[in-house]
């Protein structure tokens, strides 16, 4: 079924940057999606995606089934389980976006295939290696050059994603398929 709207709530300001970017450059106007930052605990987000749900579907004059909604969190120190935040999720009909350790293991997906960092230094380390200069967590230019220069970039990093949401071991993603959800409405 294709939603009215999609809305993306991210736990950072990174993962906001990058779907911002991603929906951009893809042109994802179809579908009216709006990102929000919001920080806390998981559980946290999650409540705030119904709430915004419910928000927008009297705002709007629509049903709550109408709109579909993804939380984007990251493991980053995390010790609660993967499994029952997915329940948790599930059971209030909101999709999860996940990535553990953080989000850089994905953004390490659009450069090479990375199997084997589960830190965040080393993360940054390996990003900033394969850019050729300083990364920073704020600061998406790169991919934003990237993806305008190599496009196929994107669909490269989702292949590399997809084999790290098969386990639930570091490194596990499966932001991928928000970002997979939100190619089906690009132009």
């Amino acid at each position: 079924m294709r939603p009215r709207l999609l809305l993306i709530l991210c736990e950072g300001k990174t993962e906001k940057l990058y779907f911002d970017i991603v929906i951009r450059k893809r042109r994802i106007y179809v579908v009216n999606t709006v990102v929000f930052g919001q920080k806390g605990v998981h559980e946290s987000l999650i409540e705030k995606c119904v709430e915004e749900r419910r928000g927008y579907a009297r705002e709007y004059g629509v049903e709550e089934s109408e709109i579909e909604v993804w939380a984007v969190c990251d493991c980053d120190g995390w010790k609660g389980s993967y499994q029952e935040l997915l329940q948790f999720a599930n059971n209030r009909q909101v999709n999860l976006a996940f990535s553990n350790p953080q989000f850089e293991t994905y953004l390490i997906q659009h450069l090479a295939f990375r199997n084997t960092i589960n830190k965040k230094k080393k993360l940054e380390a390996e990003l900033s290696k394969l850019l050729g200069f300083d990364y920073d967590k704020v600061n998406l230019d790169w991919l934003d050059e990237m993806l305008d220069n190599e496009p196929a970039k994107l669909e490269f990093a989702l292949k590399n994603a997809d084999n790290f949401a098969k386990h639930t071991k570091v490194p596990f993603l499966t932001v991928q398929d928000l970002t997979r959800r939100l190619l089906e409405f690009a132009l």
